[in-house]
């Protein structure tokens, strides 16, 4: 707390220390007053030394127009990634049964076809009954997952704004957006995870790098080009099988669609492993560095703030 010197308690006019927050005589609270600095008790609403309102000076200080204070507040993303994780395993399960489909279906093409091509597929055994419903039930469930993984990228990318004292590159649409504008998709989704990856991690907290505009000393972006190399890979197989699929007439070319659409789903089974430990690991790393932020106290009112912040919410100074 900073007072000038030979300063008077406001209640019992005894000299006060500048050291201290209460009167030693009759231990009365005071602070200074937010337009002239002059003692005033906790309890009183106008300043005796200048007559402002001392209420609506801390309600109408420009705390949050010159504060760099957030303002997002910070969200945990331990439920929306419990989701993920579940939903991840569920697409990875069915991800196998569709690659056992697709060798059962590339084996029966193998040996079951005209000389001219005609096609001859058993439809109605139980078994591809099953395989009908598993491969229904991956569709529904992959689009769930996909919408769940879009909440939560936009949302760890949020956190970032009470993570780290420098801004964020993007805004928070660009999260989800990226993802479906044309050529920029190839590019800004990666930007942006490696923008989560280097903000989340709690190393940087406490030391020199935490205020720095660059991460220095922080775990490589490797991990993150390797996934997202899976990614490109696997929307290339997916979208080439699609087209082949949809263009099949003759049994070669089934052939054809189904080894694609195999390879598809063995990337798809590797992305899934990937984007499982990359949604764990972020979501540990934020609350760590959530809980592990620095602090600083007010030196007037002692009220404890982050460290991003230029004015105290509790006194305006």
């Amino acid at each position: 707390m900073i007072k000038e010197n030979n300063l008077k308690c406001p209640s019992c006019l005894s000299p006060v220390s500048v050291d201290e927050d209460f009167c030693p005589y009759c231990k009365a609270e005071f602070y200074n007053c937010s337009k002239c600095n002059a003692l005033v008790l906790e309890t009183d609403t106008v300043c005796k030394n200048c007559n402002s309102d001392l209420e609506n000076a801390i309600e109408q200080s420009p705390v949050i127009l010159h504060s760099k204070q957030p303002t997002y507040k910070y969200k945990s993303l331990e439920i929306l990634t419990n989701i993920l994780i579940t939903l991840l395993c569920a697409v990875i399960f069915f991800s196998v049964i569709n690659i056992y489909a697709d060798i059962i279906e590339i084996s029966y093409f193998n040996n079951n076809y005209e000389s001219g091509g005609i096609l001859y597929y058993d439809d109605s055994s139980f078994e591809y009954f099953l395989i009908s419903i598993s491969q229904l039930l991956y569709v529904v469930i992959f689009f769930i997952s996909l919408v769940i993984y879009f909440i939560w990228v936009r949302q760890a990318y949020r956190n970032l704004q009470s993570l780290q004292l420098k801004p964020t590159e993007y805004s928070s649409g660009w999260a989800i957006g990226a993802y479906f504008v044309p050529f920029l998709n190839l590019a800004r989704p990666y930007t942006m995870m490696k923008e989560i990856w280097f903000g989340s991690q709690p190393i940087a907290v406490g030391t020199a790098s935490y205020n720095s505009e660059k991460h220095f000393g922080l775990s490589s972006s490797g991990f993150i080009q390797f996934w997202w190399g899976f990614v490109l890979i696997d929307q290339f197989l997916s979208n080439i099988s699609f087209r082949l699929y949809m263009k099949a007439e003759t049994h070669q070319q089934i052939i054809t669609s189904a080894w694609f659409d195999l390879f598809s789903n063995i990337t798809g089974i590797i992305v899934s492993f990937l984007l499982l430990y990359l949604i764990w690991t972020v979501t540990e790393w934020q609350s760590k560095k959530i809980v592990n932020k620095p602090k600083k106290f007010c030196a007037y009112c002692g009220n404890e703030a982050d460290m991003d912040i230029l004015l105290c919410t509790r006194c305006g100074k």
